[in-house]
C-alpha cells in the first residue's frame, strides 16, 4: 500500500521519487544550540527535534531534481485504508506532520517559492486565519485551514512558511476529524524545535 501524502507538501512533491539523503552535521545551530545528531536532518539546512505529542518519524527523503529538496514526515494515531481520487488504496493517519526544505538559486527565488506556496494553499483550502510568529529566532507566516473536500481524508490543518538563506521552508500539520490534539500548539512547539544551520 502506498502512503498517503496530502496537503501542500503533497502538491509540491507529486511525481517525485525520494532517495535517502546524507548530510554532514554542523557544530551548532544558528540559535547557538549545540547540534544534536539525533535530530532529523533536512540536508545541511536544518535539524528538527522529535515533535512529541504521539508523533513518530515515518519518512526522511532527499530528492534530487536540479535543486536540493529535503522532506520528512511524522505520523500520529492509527493508520487506516483510504481510496484516493486516483482509485489507489493508501494509508492515512489521524494526523500527519510534513517538513519540506527546497533549495533555490538565491533568496529572491526562495521568497517567490514561499509566496507561491501560500497562494496555492489559499486556493486549495478554506483558510480561516493567517498570522505571523517568530519561533526559535525564525519568522514564519502561518495559515490555519479547513479542507472541506470529499477527496481529501483530512479535515483541517495548519501550515507555516519561511525562508532561510536560499531555502524555502514549509511545515504542515494535517488532521483528520478523529485527531483530538491541538494542531496549532503542536505545530508551534515543533517549530520551536527546528534548528537552522549557520
Amino acid at each position: 500500500m502506498k502512503r498517503w501524502k496530502y496537503g501542500l507538501t503533497a502538491l509540491l512533491l507529486t511525481g517525485l521519487l525520494g532517495l535517502s539523503g546524507c548530510s554532514s552535521y554542523p557544530e551548532q545551530a544558528a540559535d547557538g544550540t549545540p547540534w544534536d545528531p539525533d535530530w532529523t536532518m533536512l540536508g545541511s539546512v536544518l535539524g528538527a527535534e522529535e515533535p512529541g505529542n504521539g508523533f513518530s518519524l515515518q519518512e526522511n527523503y532527499s530528492v534530487l531534481t536540479g535543486e536540493d529538496i529535503y522532506y520528512a514526515t511524522w505520523v500520529a494515531g492509527e493508520s487506516s485504508a483510504y481510496t484516493n481520487e486516483d482509485g489507489e488504496d493508501v494509508d492515512v493517519y489521524d494526523a500527519q506532520l510534513y517538513l519540506l526544505a527546497v533549495g533555490c538559486a538565491d533568496e529572491s527565488y526562495a521568497l517567490q517559492n514561499q509566496e507561491d506556496w501560500i497562494a496555492r494553499q489559499q486556493e486549495t483550502y478554506t483558510v480561516t486565519e493567517t498570522w505571523s510568529e517568530t519561533r526559535n529566532g525564525q519568522e514564519y507566516t502561518l495559515l490555519a485551514y479547513e479542507c472541506g473536500s470529499e477527496t481529501n481524508p483530512y479535515q483541517r490543518g495548519v501550515s507555516a512558511f519561511t525562508v532561510y538563506g536560499n531555502y524555502a521552508i514549509s511545515a504542515e500539520l494535517a488532521c483528520r476529524a478523529e485527531f483530538t490534539g491541538q494542531e496549532r500548539e503542536i505545530l508551534l512547539q515543533f517549530l520551536d524545535g527546528c534548528h537552522y544551520s549557520l
